[in-house]
């Protein structure tokens, strides 16, 4: 550059009255960054010559870089008065009328500059570039394709052609473009969305989520990108990171309502409640007419089993919300939460002839045949969500509880679960619900052969399988292979305390107890705190050495920081586990001086129990509720010993207190709703008929099992309804593999097929009952019961 500089210095001296050697002192300026002076020069230089296409190109130039677009266009208007056939100058020109917003007049110059030289790339990227703006995608992309590899060289031209594919539905190109891009300009964000974008689109959320998490890890906050993080990581199942993810987007778009709606729902897949609805109502004063928020908080509602306000929420919704998918099925849902089965059942209807692939749907009509004792057409429903869905959950959850129950009906549940699994053989949650089919029938040779089907030992999946695939060789004795396969679930996540609990039994089995101790002291290092690895780790030691040996190890964890507070219960859980109840409480104690907190006095609590000094149990729950009187566990526990002990109002105080802090504890509900369920029983009614039935409803939508289907069934026979309460106690009552039947079960189910006619049967019940069970607290109704219905009364 000096000896540029004094070169174009020397030509000035020889001759100032020409234009070059002004021109060639422009050009050195603006290599060495001096705008301004470069600019002067190339004035002088058209003083002298105005009509100079260098000088007019040059200055062009310079306005083009500072903005003036104005000057661009009246420069390389003077050029093309002069030489029409400037291809260059047409080329500047429409870029700069193009940034003016006006490509009508852009694209006359465009077309006049390929008129003359029909080749030309400039001119051909600019093209495109118009084409698409105006959203002409075929003719975009036929431009782009034109300059080929060389549209690499035109700024955003990889991107524009992204962005081209991918609305001409062309995903591979538009992936593959998109790759290209953000290798080429990782640090422009526009090209980390667009690839995170096709990625989700291609049902690819982890890789969306490594190319935001690159981007987004060099500091620069974006709003959209957090969103599509956000989305990511929902798709991929990690609603918690989703969460954190939408939180960010949230914050630096506080005006944005879907993203405060996405939030809504991740809080909600990650189990808040209180977040979920936050955001939910946040999104709505934003957005008042969005019925996805809408549909949240009826959500948020009915997760708590609070029907009115759920059904309130819906009714908030304009008659085209109500009309939607989710609307319908959050109505569907609200009609089988209080057993109105025909209503329920019209509702799903109606919700799949308007919506025919529906999944909800199907789930919620299988619901409503198995409520109403039509297994077939349950079936075939769940077999239709498998077809649309293989990994749906409801689905597959049914048909595995109904397959594990046995019968002809098991029988044919497993027989369809197999089908699924047959026509996606490299699903793994199919896979494994089957495996675990075969492995509990005893055919274990069924389920590795169908674990170690190809399509299922492809690496990357997790751990889950191979982990399977172990649990399923140690079930058959093949040690060895259940050991490599224990090392590959390892390999896969190495987090995964499972993997690593597996892997240290069979090292034990295999007499090499130091190698599985080592192993899981290494994961405690990687995860102090994780209280699986702790119990497995000091569960090996006493296997290996003794319970004198895991208690030492017991106390050198809990001394280390990083283990608090789940080691502090390792010493009790210990002694408890060998049958010391009265040590173990001893030792919760002296835990809880140290470092007070509810679980240590539950446990010390639980601990008494079990020494049966029920005192000593309620006096540590005592001490804690002194530190916090509203402590939900705490008033839980004392709730279940009042309940042992017969002291009903004290535990209905307890319980009422629970429920109000957790609206969505099921076993709270329960109790609460069986001991106002009595009371109303004896009293014929009055206020707590109504209260138990309404908690008795929110039990068991909560948690449909079969206390609580005893306990909603029986408050509605006493309340009138034995027709609807037969479901119920017949479900309850029903006889399962590995579980005694309570008789008082069987009792309240005799009384109800009393009420409903079918006396037959309900003597069929009672016989045996009473001749095969001594003492049962119902003993003395059901044989009044027997005795009346044998005098036809």
């Amino acid at each position: 550059r000096p000896g540029a500089r004094e070169a174009a210095a020397t030509e000035v001296r020889l001759a100032p009255g020409a234009a070059e050697p002004h021109l060639a002192t422009a050009a050195v300026l603006l290599a060495e960054g001096d705008r301004p002076g470069a600019e002067a020069a190339v004035d002088r230089a058209l003083a002298i010559a105005p009509n100079s296409a260098e000088g007019l190109m040059r200055k062009a130039g310079l306005q083009f870089a500072a903005g003036n677009m104005a000057g661009v266009v009246a420069s390389t208007g003077r050029l093309i008065e002069q030489q029409p056939s400037h291809v260059q100058a047409r080329v500047l020109r429409a870029e700069a009328i193009i940034r003016q917003g006006d490509p009508a007049k852009a694209r006359e110059e465009v077309e006049a500059a390929l008129r003359f030289q029909p080749n030309s790339a400039p001119a051909t990227y600019l093209r495109g570039l118009l084409l698409f703006r105006a959203q002409d995608w075929r003719g975009a992309d036929e431009m782009f394709q034109r300059l080929g590899s060389g549209l690499a060289n035109y700024g955003d031209g990889v991107l524009l052609q992204a962005v081209t594919k991918r609305a001409l539905g062309q995903n591979a190109q538009a992936l593959d473009a998109a790759q290209r891009y953000a290798a080429r300009v990782p640090e422009d964000i526009r090209g980390a969305k667009l690839l995170a974008s096709l990625e989700l689109e291609g049902n690819r959320p982890n890789e969306a989520v490594a190319v935001l998490s690159r981007y987004l890890s060099r500091g620069t906050p974006d709003a959209e990108a957090f969103d599509l993080l956000g989305r990511g990581h929902a798709a991929a199942g990690r609603p918690r990171e989703a969460a954190e993810a939408l939180q960010r987007a949230a914050a630096l778009a506080p005006q944005d309502a879907a993203i405060l709606a996405r939030l809504a729902a991740a809080r909600l897949a990650s189990g808040d409640a209180q977040g979920t609805t936050q955001a939910a109502q946040s999104s709505l004063l934003l957005a008042p007419n969005q019925a996805g928020a809408r549909e949240l908080l009826a959500v948020t509602a009915l997760n708590r089993g609070d029907f009115a306000t759920a059904e309130a929420e819906l009714g908030k919704l304009d008659e085209a919300g109500r009309r939607g998918e989710a609307a319908g099925l959050l109505a569907g849902t609200i009609q089988l939460g209080r057993l109105d089965q025909a209503g329920a059942r019209t509702t799903f209807e109606t919700v799949l002839r308007n919506h025919p692939e529906s999944i909800g749907a199907r789930v919620g009509l299988a619901r409503v045949a198995g409520l109403q004792d039509q297994p077939a057409e349950a079936d075939r429903l769940l077999t239709e969500v498998l077809q649309r869905d293989p990994v749906n959950g409801d689905a597959i959850a049914s048909l595995s509880a109904t397959a594990a129950a046995g019968g002809p009906r098991g029988a044919a549940a497993r027989a369809l679960l197999e089908a699924a699994q047959a026509a996606t053989p490299a699903e793994p949650r199919l896979a494994l619900a089957v495996a675990t089919l075969f492995a509990a029938a005893g055919e274990q040779n069924r389920a590795l052969t169908l674990l170690e089907s190809e399509p299922l030992r492809a690496p990357g999946r997790g751990a889950a399988l191979p982990l399977a695939r172990s649990q399923a060789y140690a079930a058959a004795g093949r040690w060895p292979e259940a050991e490599v396969a224990a090392r590959a679930a390892l390999a896969e996540e190495a987090d995964n305390a499972f993997a690593r609990r597996q892997l240290g039994a069979l090292l034990v089995r295999d007499g090499k107890p130091q190698e599985a101790e080592a192993l899981l002291r290494d994961g405690l290092r990687m995860q102090p705190a994780n209280m699986l690895i702790q119990q497995t780790l000091v569960g090996l030691v006493q296997q290996s050495r003794g319970l004198d040996a895991a208690l030492v190890t017991a106390d050198e964890i809990a001394r280390q920081p990083a283990t608090q507070p789940n080691s502090r219960l390792l010493r009790g859980d210990l002694l408890l586990a060998a049958q010391r109840p009265a040590d173990a409480a001893r030792a919760f104690a002296t835990a809880y001086a140290e470092a007070p907190s509810v679980l240590l006095a539950t446990r010390q609590a639980t601990a008494w129990q079990a020494a049966q000094q029920p005192a000593a149990a309620i006096a540590a729950l005592n001490d804690w509720l002194k530190r916090d009187p509203e402590s939900i566990e705490a008033n839980d526990l004392l709730a279940q010993i009042d309940l042992m002990a017969g002291r009903l109002p004290e535990a209905e105080a307890r319980l009422v207190k629970v429920v109000e802090r957790m609206p969505n504890n099921g076993p709270a509900l329960n109790n609460l709703a069986w001991i106002l369920g009595e009371r109303a029983g004896s009293e014929r009614g009055g206020p707590d008929a109504a209260r138990a039935r309404d908690y008795a409803e929110r039990a068991y939508f909560l948690m449909p099992n079969v206390e609580t289907a005893d306990t909603l069934g029986w408050i509605l026979t006493r309340a009138g309804e034995p027709q609807r309460a037969l479901p119920l106690l017949r479900a309850a009552a029903a006889p399962r593999a590995g579980r005694t039947t309570d008789p008082g079960m069987t009792y309240r189910l005799a009384a109800t097929l009393d009420a409903t006619g079918e006396r037959a049967e309900a003597i069929g019940l009672l016989d045996p009952l009473l001749a095969g069970t001594p003492a049962f607290p119902e003993r003395a109704e059901a044989e009044r019961l027997l005795a009346r219905l044998r005098a036809g009364r």
